[in-house]
């Protein structure tokens, strides 16, 4: 499943869209083996988009179910950046704890 996230929201800006994303993930690890986000067409995101569509998986699916499970495609450095930086600081706190 290729998950276009302009497909399905105005613009990848806010929590409420990413949220939107993560229901679509969630959907497709239920559905398929591999989910893949596309961001073809989008430079850069907040954090508010990458913790609600990314980080809030970890709710229900261990990172490693996410890291085997979820692959983005198309995207900046800036959003590489901030998708990976965004789960290191969660996984290191939950490390920690």
């Amino acid at each position: 499943m290729v998950i276009h996230p302009l497909n399905h929201v105005k613009d990848c800006n806010t929590w409420d869209s990413g949220a939107a994303i993560a229901c679509l993930i969630r959907k497709g690890f239920a559905d398929t083996d591999l989910v893949v986000v596309s961001f073809s067409g989008i430079t850069d995101v907040p954090s508010s988009f990458v913790n609600a569509a990314f980080i809030s998986l970890l709710d229900s699916y261990s990172f490693d179910y996410i890291k085997t499970h979820l692959k983005v495609t198309d995207a900046s450095r800036q959003i590489i950046g901030m998708i990976k930086r965004r789960f290191e600081f969660v996984t290191s706190q939950v490390a920690a704890a």
